[in-house]
């Protein structure tokens, strides 16, 4: 079960991208792909690496709402380890925080970082009783009404930082 979560996890980890330059584009795409090989490498590490994973991205040169999208989703997701010292060093609340500021930024981040939240509050963190976020519906459906343009970033935001 861990290693088919852990295959599929460069693949939402990097689903935003970073726009490669007209003037660089081999070394633009050169970039994001060693940068890509380290985070998938670490990840792949037993136990996961998720500082180095982390690292990588944050010195990756991408936009920084890109940046937050990847490093908010790798630290939600790594707090699916069952196991807690396997988890990431940050804390389940950093890496929404990350999330939310990606959703309230600009660009194509903007517009993926919704469906991200959607998605982690629909299904909720980690399962049984290594959960470490149970599915939180009210949210999950206000992400959803950020993804169709509805409601704005901020609404669900105030909503998670009141309990609700």
């Amino acid at each position: 079960m861990r290693q088919a979560w852990i295959a599929g996890l460069p693949a939402l980890l990097l689903a935003a991208c970073s726009q490669q330059q007209p003037d660089q584009p081999f070394e633009s795409h050169s970039a994001k792909r060693a940068t890509d090989w380290i985070v998938e490498e670490a990840l792949a590490n037993e136990p996961p690496d998720y500082g180095r994973a982390i690292t990588a991205i944050a010195r990756s040169g991408r936009p920084a709402a890109t940046i937050a999208l990847e490093t908010g989703n790798l630290i939600v997701a790594g707090h699916r380890e069952a196991q807690p010292e396997r988890r990431p060093a940050e804390t389940l609340d950093q890496g929404l925080a990350l999330l939310e500021r990606a959703a309230r930024s600009r660009g194509e981040a903007a517009d993926i970082a919704p469906q991200h939240l959607r998605l982690w509050f629909e299904r909720g963190v980690g399962s049984g009783a290594h959960a470490a976020m149970a599915p939180q519906p009210a949210l999950a459906r206000c992400w959803a009404a950020v993804e169709v343009r509805e409601k704005r970033p901020a609404s669900c935001i105030a909503m998670r930082a009141e309990g609700q």
